[in-house]
């Protein structure tokens, strides 16, 4: 029965936990709708875990809440990093689809097309500049549909054709020119990004490992007949250890990340 309750316990808090820390950036239709900043979701989230883990430490023991606290973190540590290289690999696919449709635009112009008819081709090939060529085909504000889709996650190339569009209409300005400057920056960021995310994944890399660590050490404690097992479940010191061992072992995991996507997201000159 003990057991039940506590496996029962277990998953509510991964179920909580994995809620609390969410998903990667929505597809299709949800993008329309506007999406909570990250401070109101951890609002939301971590004091409904605070309150959860106290409600159940007053019905069930601080035992069985110590232990589902270690689950949840274990869980909620894992769905985190999970969804964030999820959220990472789409922002680098945008950012190199944006980068190449730029590209083809500058091309396109420099082979003597008109702006618009060069972004109705460019789309054709390069689905991020479809609104915009859309719009231009119905006689909109070009620059700033481009601009709009520039506020998507990666995307944040397109801002910077825009910018170069609506410099070009207002002046009268060679607009191939612009462009070609704006695509040797990305492809200079892009490359530059590569760099930075090979130098980082070393650290991530490191840090990961490190917090497999103690786990480890249990499991070859347990072969060389020392019963770590019996310490950590048979004693309230061993279950607080255990359970502050993977708090710790959690914050160092998300601590690492942290400093790796702070760092692969530093500000890029721009062109």
């Amino acid at each position: 029965m003990g057991g039940a309750v506590m496996t029962l316990v277990v998953v509510l808090f991964t179920l909580a936990a994995t809620v609390g820390v969410g998903y990667p950036a929505e597809r299709g239709l949800a993008r329309l709708h506007p999406r909570p900043s990250r401070r109101s979701r951890g609002g939301v989230a971590f004091p409904a875990l605070a309150g959860l883990v106290l409600l159940l430490t007053a019905l069930l023991g601080l035992r069985v809440a110590g232990w589902g606290v270690a689950g949840a973190a274990m869980a909620a540590t894992a769905s985190w990093v999970i969804s964030g290289m999820r959220a990472q690999r789409n922002v680098v696919r945008e950012r190199d689809e944006t980068a190449r449709a730029v590209r083809t635009v500058s091309l396109l112009l420099q082979s003597g097309q008109i702006p618009t008819r060069a972004l109705e081709d460019a789309a054709a090939d390069c689905v991020v500049l479809a609104p915009a060529a859309l719009t231009g085909r119905l006689g909109g504000d070009v620059a700033a549909a481009l601009r709009e889709a520039g506020m998507l996650p990666g995307r944040d190339g397109l801002t910077r054709m825009a910018a170069a569009w609506c410099v070009s209409e207002r002046t009268g300005a060679p607009i191939a020119a612009i462009l070609t400057r704006v695509s040797e920056t990305l492809r200079q960021e892009r490359h530059l990004a590569a760099v930075v995310a090979a130098e980082l994944a070393a650290a991530r890399a490191s840090g990961r490992v490190m917090a497999l660590l103690p786990f480890v050490a249990i499991g070859l404690g347990v072969v060389v007949g020392a019963d770590p097992l019996g310490f950590l479940f048979g004693s309230w010191l061993g279950e607080a250890v255990f359970v502050a061992g993977t708090l710790l072992a959690a914050v160092g995991v998300v601590w690492t990340e942290n400093i790796s996507r702070n760092g692969s997201s530093a500000p890029r000159g721009q062109p």
